[in-house]
């Protein structure tokens, strides 16, 4: 018999509930809101991937197919035959008053400044309320954070990243619980050529 944790986490408005359930492989997990009917979109989600939305209309899209099943009387949700795979944070996300679409972001460059043996890129990520900057250290090779880790802003209502992928492209990322956008760009190019 193989018992493993699911943690299951509550968040609706500011109240916030962390339980933990441990269940034998094969059985259901029931999770079951603790709070009044939402008073907007409801979105449950198992890390950060979304299972289902409803909204305050009544429609519900479920992406979990027939492993998952919502109650609309509760709000409750049970996740059928777990495995080993299942387990990990689950959230129920109570979307009131939150816009949906992010604004679009913009990713351009600040300056560069090449030298014999390598090329600094500062771009700007901008959306319609916030910026970041970051430098990139571009080589022959492939191209690194300044500081090692990427740039990041949270508001109450949204996420701002920039950062480095597979040491080439430049990502600019903005996103909130519902909706996200991107703007991407090559690094190296940017450079005079160092090869």
């Amino acid at each position: 018999m193989t018992y493993f944790d699911i943690f299951s986490y509550f968040l609706t408005g500011s109240e916030l509930n962390l339980s933990t359930v441990f269940l034998l492989k094969g059985n259901d997990l029931f999770m079951e809101l603790q709070t009044q009917k939402p008073a907007g979109q409801l979105t449950w989600q198992f890390k950060k991937i979304r299972i289902l939305r409803h909204n305050p209309k009544g429609d519900t899209q479920n992406f979990y197919g027939t492993r998952a099943e919502f109650s609309t009387n509760n709000y409750s949700l049970q996740i059928k035959n777990v495995g080993l795979n299942d387990s990990g944070l689950y959230e129920a996300l109570d979307i009131s008053g939150q816009k949906d679409e992010v604004s679009p972001v913009l990713l351009n460059v600040s300056s560069v400044s090449p030298s014999p043996e390598s090329c600094n890129v500062t771009v700007t990520c901008s959306t319609q309320s916030s910026s970041l900057n970051s430098t990139f250290t571009c080589t022959p090779r492939t191209c690194s954070e300044d500081g090692g880790d990427p740039e990041e802003v949270v508001t109450s209502d949204a996420r701002l990243n920039l950062y480095l992928s597979n040491g080439l492209i430049g990502i600019c990322n903005h996103s909130n619980k519902v909706s996200w956008s991107n703007d991407t760009m090559e690094i190296k190019p940017l450079c005079c050529r160092l090869d």
